[in-house]
Formats: C-alpha cells, structure tokens, sequence
C-alpha cells in the first residue's frame, strides 16, 4: 500500500538578530568616536578672504570680537585648560573646586570677568548657553584678555594667537585686541576668515 507524500514548500526565513546587534554595535561607535562641537560664547560670522593657510587644531589661542566689542578667549586644547584655570587662579589668590575645574576644561571659550567667572562656572549647560557674557575687561586698570593670554602662552608655549572677529566688528575693537597683543610681546598672529572661491577670472 502506497501513501501519498505532500510536500509542503517552506518559504525562507531571514535571522534579523545579527543585524541588530551590528547596527547597535555601529551606534555606540560612532557615539563613543564623535567629538561633539560645543556652541561659541557669542556669534562670530568672519569676513571672507582668498588665503588657505591652515591654523593648529591643538597648539590654537582664539580671540573672539563680536559687533559690540565683546571679547572672548578660548584655548583649543582641553588638556591644557585646567592647568590654564589653575595658573589664573593662583595669579589672582582664587580658588575653583574640582566640579568648576572640570566644567573650564569643557568650555571652548568664555567672556566673562573674573569676578562672575565662578557663578559662570557653577552654572548648568542650559543655563550657561544663555547666560549674557560681557566679554573680558581689557582697560587700562584692569585688562584680563591680555592675563589670559600671558598664561596660555605659558601653559601652552608654542600656541598660535588667532583674532576671529565679526565681519561687521568696528576695526576700533579689533585694533584694541591688536595693542594688547603688542604691549605683550605677541607680535605674531593670525586673522581668522571664510575661504573666498574664486570666480572663473581669479576675481
């Protein structure tokens, strides 16, 4: 006696899970390899110009002119940040926790004086971002840009001085930044802007 076989056709299934666990692998690289850009004190849109020189990402003093003249500081190094902070506050008889240390070593710039440095500091990020910075005192009887200079010439003894001013800045507040420069020995520096393309007749 013969039986009759039916053979049922299986359609084929795809094992999702090795792609999951691949794609979570790809996420938690890339979140772990990023460096997220932290927002600037004040919004600096450069002037444009035709030069291609390149400035350090890690050895780079960068001071900021907004329109109003405000003027920050910033120094691209991390690292070197706590050990800048640390330098000011001994120059000055200050003393900063290890929370507001930290909190210095993640900032890229800053405009405030030194006297609402540690409220700066204590802020929360949200807080921070809008809070109001004054800018750096830089008058004759008190002239903060150029102690935060000095020691991060010290901190950092090779670093570049770069000035990034607003393209609609009055040159009086850029010519400012300059003199406290030269009064301090820094005769060399760069002038941040936009690369400018080039139309078809080198104009």
């Amino acid at each position: 006696m013969s039986s009759n076989r039916i053979s049922r056709h299986t359609s084929p299934q795809l094992d999702m899970n090795p792609m999951v666990d691949m794609a979570f692998l790809l996420v938690t690289f890339f979140l772990l390899a990023s460096t997220f850009k932290t927002a600037e004190p004040a919004r600096v849109v450069v002037p444009r110009s035709v030069t291609t020189a390149n400035l350090p990402d890690d050895r780079l003093i960068t001071i900021s002119v907004a329109v109003d003249g405000r003027t920050f500081i910033g120094l691209s190094s991390s690292e070197a940040r706590i050990m800048w902070l640390d330098r000011y506050a001994a120059l000055y008889e200050l003393d900063f926790d290890e929370a507001q240390r930290t909190t210095f070593s993640l900032i890229p710039g800053f405009g405030v004086p030194r006297e609402k440095l540690k409220e700066f500091l204590n802020m929360a990020p949200h807080e921070r971002s809008r809070f109001f910075q004054p800018g750096l005192p830089m008058d004759s009887l008190s002239n903060e840009l150029a102690d935060w200079l000095v020691l991060g010439r010290t901190v950092v003894p090779r670093a570049r001085v770069a000035i990034k001013a607003d393209k609609g800045t009055p040159y009086k507040h850029v010519d400012h930044v300059i003199k406290t420069l030269t009064e301090n020995n820094i005769l060399r520096f760069n002038l941040v802007t936009d690369i400018k393309r080039l139309d078809n007749d080198g104009r």
